[in-house]
This record gives C-alpha cells, structure tokens and sequence, in this order.
C-alpha cells in the first residue's frame, strides 16, 4: 500500500499569483501587463525619490510610506541615495515634481497617492531608462509598475477586537471618500466586527477628504454624540483617535501604530510595512531582475500587518485576535478570506452565498455595505440565491481511529463540514484495487460531487472512475495522473521533518537515532534525509538508524521495529508508520518518540517530543470552495508549512528552550521561502558530495529521492 507522493514523475507544480491591485486612492480593475523587455541596468550608486501627497508627519499614510523609504537607507546604505518630497498636489503638480526627479538622475521613483497614476505613466514614457512604481493604481508600463496590499485583512481582525470592546454596541467610522478601497475596508471591520458582536453596528461619516485633521476630528465627535463608544477610520491623521480618547472612550487606528502618538486608548491599528516592498523593489533594480508588475501583498508577504495590542484589550479577546493572525500568517490568506460567504448586504438579503469567495475583480469594484453598516454606500448590494452546497465523499485506506494518516484525513473532513457546512460521507479500511474501484464508482454513482481518494494505490481506480462521471470531481492524494476532472494534491512532509530531527538532535545522549520507515520509496527516503539533516545541524556526530518494515500501519511489527532500535541504543525513535506503538515503547522505557501524521501526546506524555503533523482540511477547504465558486482546476497541489498544510505538533516536556528558539527560527525561514531544507552543501552515506555548496536541490530531485544523506545508517532496500 503506498500513500504519499509515490512517483510523482509527472507532477507539475504550479504557482498561481493573482498580481492584482487596490486603489489607496479611487481603485479599477488593472490592465494586463505587456510581456515586454525590461529597461537597462542602472548604475552602482541608486538614486531613489519618494512623492508624497502629504506631510510625512500626518503619523499616517504618508508616515508610513517615510517609514518605508527610511528602511530602504538602513537596508542599503552607501549603495543607494534617497529623496523626498511631501505635500505633492495630484495633477499638474506632480507630473513637474516626478519629472524634476527623473531630470535630476534618479533612477527609480516611487509616487505613493492614486492620482499620481496618470503623471506616473506619463513621465514614464519620456525616460525608458528609469523605473517608476506607483501605489494604488491599475496602469502599467515596460518600465512602469503598481503596488498596494490587502489592508483588510487587517482590518478584519481589528474589527473582532471593536466588536468585543464596544459595550453600546455602536462603533463609529470616519471614512475618507466613497471607493471601492475604503468601502471594501469599511466592508471587512464590519464583517469582523459582526463576527464577535453579531448585534453591533458601524456607523459611517464620510469626509471626502484624505487629510484634514480639522474634519476629521469633527466627524468623529458627530459619532460620539450619536453614542459610538468606539472609533475608527480610513483617514490619514489621528485626530479621530485624539477625539475618542478626550470623551473617555477607545479607538482603532489606521496607517501606522497610533497608540504611539495618542496612548492606550488606541486598541489597536491596521498597519502597512511598506518597507517590505520597497527594499524588494530596490534591490531587484540593483540586480538588474526587476519586470514591471501589479503587486498586492497580503499579511504572508508582511505587508500589511496589525499595531500591538492595548493593555486595555483583555487576554481573551487577545487569544481571539491571535488565531485570526495566525490562519493569514501562515499561508491561508489564499484559502481563507475576509470575503467568503454566507455574507448579508446592507439590506439584511444575501449577497455571496456560503463558501463563495469574492473574486478579486469584485473586490476591486465592491461599491455597497455588508449587513451592519450604517451609512449611505454607492450602490445597493447585489442580491443573490443560495448555492446549492456540493455533496462531499471520502474514501480511505486505514481505519479514522488509527491516529495517523487516515485519523488525519478523517479530522480534515470534520473541519470541512464545520467551515462550509457540506455534507460529506467517508468509507474506511477500503482496500486498493477493485474495491476501491467500486465504492469509488458507487460514490459517484449516489450523486456525490466531489470524491476525495487517500491512497496512492487508489490512483488508477480514479481515473477509471473519473472517465465514466466527467462531471464529477476526482481529487487523489499523493499520485501523479490528472484528467480533466481529476486532480492530484499532496504535502512537503519533509519539513516537518527537518524541524523534528531539530528536536531529536537536541535531546539525545546516545547520538543514536532510530526511524521506522515504511517502504523504500522517495517521500520516505526524503522525509528520513530531512529528519538526519535537521539532526545533524545541531548535532554533527548523529548516527540515525532505519528499519524497513513495508507497510504503513502494522502495530506489531511498528512495536517490533522500536524494540529493534532500542536495541541498538537509540534513545529517539522516529516513526514514519501510522500506528502509535513506537510512541507508546519509547514511553516505557524512557526514552524519546517523534511521532507522525497527528497530534496524540496522551499515549507518550514524557516521551514524545514533537510530531510532523497535516492539517488537511485546509485543502479539502479550499477545493470544495472552488467547486462551489466554478474554479476548480486540476493543477496539481504540493503544498508545506507555508500554505498551513504541514505543521509541527506542540512541543513535549523534554525539548530545551534554545531548541524551540531555533525551530521556530527555522519554520518562519521555511514559511518566508529563504530556506530549503535540501540547500547544499549535501554528501551521500557513502563520503560522495551530492548537493554543492549553495545549491537547493529542484523538486523533481526531490520527488525522485533515491538515495541517503550523510548520517544514515545502511542502505535503501531494493
């Protein structure tokens, strides 16, 4: 029986960016980008401007854009010069200041307001041999590009913070102009906000201005006579937060960290890190890679981020807010999404039905209020019938309590009901072959939509099965063949792995470690190197010992494996098998277990010291939602930490602090993409080098993993 990336020979691994873009100022959809040549290198020493359409002391937008342009200098020193210039009117105006500086020699210039578009684009024009990067536009260049971020991602996250901290259950907002930016913002704080508090409302003044402290305070004094006891905004100072804090009542910020500026009546403040694009920007140019582009980074890229926490705000709405973080943080931005239906419009009438994400086209146009606003919108909301939800089928290998992979599968199918309320059905101990063939078959026979397959030996039964139902969708774990309504999905276990033999190198005394290892095939091959590497990082006299038991769940001969290494005097024993009997060993003779596939601590409270572990429903989630938006494709999935799939169970009692500091260290590299754990240099157990210095192996390498690092012990079985 084999389940997991077996022989991907012919897997394709596709990453799809939607290079989108908002609108700080008025937003529309953006236009294609031309596949044209990119302008010539620019010289050593950079020459970098900044236009700002406000004073860099409004401690708001324009302070953060300064911030940025300031971590640009302390990033780059001597190698590039910067300038600025603030209160730049939209018009004539900037179109002289952005030329004056391409006049002067600066070769790359960065207009940070909507209505420096058309100046951008123009100025662009006369001087091919500079970059421009304009923020909040959709216009592009060869040698012109655009950039925002996902500010409501934050922003909903502030919301849930409001919603639990209101006692009036009226939360007032100052808002700059009527566009789909600040009405999408608007949009996602209500939406969080109703999320905690499905009672509170938010009330909506709009300025039509983007910087007027005087206006700005005296909106926010109107929503406190209506009796908002707290206020937040899309404007650019802190007058509406000062105003707040002198009636006794809190805030939520915007721009930059405003508590810094008004106190700790300022619950909190979605934030932009605009540093984190312009450092990207700059050294592209000095690398001589940049192309012209459409960028809308979201809380992954570190763009856009949320202020600390006020003292004010209690623990438990802070747990709240931390795990609404964490699921943007670690990569389910893309699955998970502020717009995700059921979502009401302002008329109480639905308006995105359950499981229907938004697309970004209609994020970028949205011009009506979400049900909760108070407040006059562009236009009314779309009203739209309920989807009929698709009937959901799973099928598995092993049996839902084994504690392993099919515990794991079995848990990602309870969280789907849970987050898209789908029926689903699941058949366990299904064997491959004709079997699986069969109730594969009867699943889609029974009218099920989408049929979820868990074994790599199911693979051809899919297919065949796929072929007869074309309008039912296959989706099959850890194989390689596709067909139009067929697609393959799997996970980069292996870095899970790495980041175990962390711990596992940590805490052996013997410098002797064990792995169980089911079959001679290269995801096991590859997840048994990572877990060596990752050892020897920290421990280079490791020694790690296999042995090969071909099958995957057989809790006697996993027993049997265990005592084997015992044996041997290993005192961690790894386990890639789906039964907790190693664990359970490892406990009774006081030594250590790493365990797999699912979190378990209760069967080796002392001994286990972390588990690779799947979060499948993250997948499951994201294909069924989809089915249900008619997006569904069959380009293959091999997604890791980074997409939230694969995470590292919690740490037991016996790994040291400094262990956890460097694993963590390690997955928020992993996350970040600025480590692989296959980065060379790597030599073989037989002395031979296999991976140069500074080279990361490619994931076709990967997925064909036939031979073992330097640190194992023994041989791969033929």
């Amino acid at each position: 029986m084999f389940k997991n990336k077996r022989f991907w020979a012919l897997l394709a691994l596709v990453t799809v960016v939607a290079l989108l873009v908002t609108a700080c100022r008025p937003a529309a959809t953006p236009t294609p980008v031309p596949p044209t040549p990119t302008p010539p290198p620019p010289p050593e020493k950079l020459k970098v401007a900044f236009v700002y359409v406000a004073p860099i002391g409004d401690l708001g937008w324009t302070w953060a854009h300064e911030q940025g342009r300031l971590m640009v200098e302390k990033e780059f020193g001597d190698r590039v010069e910067t300038a600025y210039i603030e209160n730049v009117p939209e018009g004539p105006d900037a179109e002289r200041v952005i030329r004056d500086y391409a006049q002067k020699g600066y070769d790359v210039i960065f207009t940070t307001s909507f209505g420096f578009m058309d100046p951008t684009v123009t100025v662009a024009g006369e001087f091919p041999g500079k970059y421009f990067m304009h923020c909040s536009g959709y216009k592009t260049a060869e040698n012109s590009a655009t950039y925002f971020g996902k500010i409501e991602e934050p922003r909903y996250v502030s919301g849930l913070v409001a919603g639990k901290m209101t006692k009036a259950n009226k939360i007032g907002y100052v808002a700059a102009y009527p566009i789909p930016e600040v009405v999408r913002g608007i949009n996602a704080f209500t939406l969080g906000v109703r999320a905690a508090n499905p009672k509170a409302t938010v009330h909506v003044v709009w300025t039509n201005t983007w910087f007027d402290p005087v206006l700005e305070k005296e909106a926010a004094v109107a929503l406190l006579d209506e009796g908002c006891d707290v206020i937040a905004q899309h404007q650019d100072t802190t007058e509406p937060q000062k105003a707040a804090q002198e009636r006794g009542k809190v805030s939520i910020g915007y721009d930059s960290d405003m508590s810094q500026f008004v106190g700790d009546t300022v619950l909190t403040s979605p934030v932009w890190n605009w540093g984190v694009y312009y450092v990207e920007q700059v050294k592209a140019v000095l690398d001589g890679t940049w192309k012209t582009h459409q960028y809308w980074g979201g809380w992954q890229d570190g763009i856009v981020d949320l202020a600390p926490l006020s003292d004010k705000v209690p623990d438990d709405v802070k747990n709240i807010a931390d795990a609404e973080i964490a699921r943007f943080k670690k990569g389910e931005a893309t699955i998970f999404t502020v717009f995700t239906g059921p979502i009401k419009g302002q008329n109480g009438e639905l308006s995105v039905p359950a499981g229907v994400s938004m697309t970004a086209e209609e994020l970028l146009s949205m011009d009506w209020f979400v049900e909760g606003v108070v407040g006059e919108a562009p236009a009314k909301p779309p009203v739209v019938t309920e989807v009929e939800k698709p009937k959901v089928a799973f099928v598995y290998v092993g049996p839902t309590g084994d504690l392993g992979w099919t515990y794991a599968h079995d848990q990602g199918r309870l969280y789907l009901e849970k987050e898209l309320g789908v029926e689903t059905a699941y058949s366990e101990l299904v064997a491959e072959g004709p079997d699986s063939t069969r109730i594969i078959r009867d699943y889609a026979e029974k009218g099920y939509d989408v049929i979820f397959a868990t074994s790599f030996g199911y693979m051809d039964s899919v297919i065949e099965v796929a072929a007869e139902y074309p309008d039912t969708i296959f989706e099959h774990c850890t194989g390689y063949k596709t067909a139009e309504n067929a697609g393959i999905y799997d996970g980069r276990g292996y870095q899970g792995w790495y980041l175990a033999g962390i711990a596992a190198g940590k805490v052996t005394k013997t410098n002797v470690l064990g792995y169980i290892a089911p079959y001679p095939i290269p995801e096991v091959v590859r997840n048994m190197n990572a877990f060596t590497l990752g050892a020897r990082s920290v421990n280079p006299d490791v020694k790690v010992h296999s042995v090969w038991i071909f099958t995957w769940v057989d809790p006697v001969k996993e027993r049997e494996a265990a005592q084997v290494l015992l044996d041997l005097g290993c005192d961690v024993i790894a386990r890639e098998s789906d039964s907790t009997e190693p664990d359970k060993l490892a406990e009774e003779n006081g030594v250590y277990a790493i365990g797999y596939n699912a979190y378990v601590p209760a069967v080796a409270p002392n001994a286990l010291l972390t588990s690779p572990i799947w979060n499948w429903g993250v997948f499951y989630k994201k294909a069924v939602q989809a089915v249900m938006n008619g997006t569904w494709t069959n380009t293959p999935v091999w997604w890791g930490l980074a997409e939230g799939l694969l995470d590292l169970a919690p740490f037991g009692p016996a790994v040291p602090d400094d262990a956890k500091a460097l694993i963590e260290q390690k997955k928020q590299e992993i996350i970040a993409g600025t480590f692989d754990v296959f980065h060379g240099p790597i030599k073989d157990n037989t002395g031979e080098l296999r991976v140069p210095d500074g080279v990361v192996m490619a994931d076709e390498e990967k997925l064909a993993f036939d031979w073992l690092v330097e640190g194992v012990v023994g041989i791969i079985p033929k």
